[in-house]
């Protein structure tokens, strides 16, 4: 197919690309989705530009907890990997965990976001419900 007869083709779903884009990227769907991604620091762009939206809050706090059970289990690991013999093999073992932990969590609020099941994440929630105390 010749590139002017796809254009032929496709001109009426191609001229609401970009306004389609930019009303994705602006909604709430998407920003819950960035912010609950398994990157470090994509928490911080909720909490710095849509901390008016109790939704991208909540998840960018859930973010945020989560990267600190992440640098915990990091700094765990290297505690124990100080330990004699065994230490360096255990330090993996804990370090893989915390990666493990992160992703679950991650992933798991994903899920629940996507698909609106409301599987309770006792422990992360419960911190969220304390720093947000102590932050106000």
């Amino acid at each position: 197919m010749k590139f002017k007869e796809f254009l032929k083709k496709y001109e009426p779903v191609l001229r609401n690309v970009p306004e389609t884009a930019e009303r994705f990227f602006k909604s709430e769907k998407f920003l819950v989705y960035l912010v609950s991604l398994p990157l470090f620091g994509t928490w911080l762009i909720g909490f710095t530009f849509f901390w008016e939206n109790p939704t991208v809050r909540k998840h960018s706090g859930l973010s945020f907890l989560n990267f600190i059970y992440f640098l915990t289990f990091l700094v765990g690991s290297v505690f124990v990997s100080w330990i004699p013999f065994a230490g360096p093999w255990l330090g993996h073992l804990v370090h893989l965990a915390g990666i493990l932990i992160y992703l679950g969590i991650s992933g798991l609020l994903l899920y629940n976001y996507t698909t609106g099941k409301k599987i309770a994440l006792r422990i992360p929630e419960e911190h969220l419900s304390r720093l947000e105390s102590y932050i106000h």
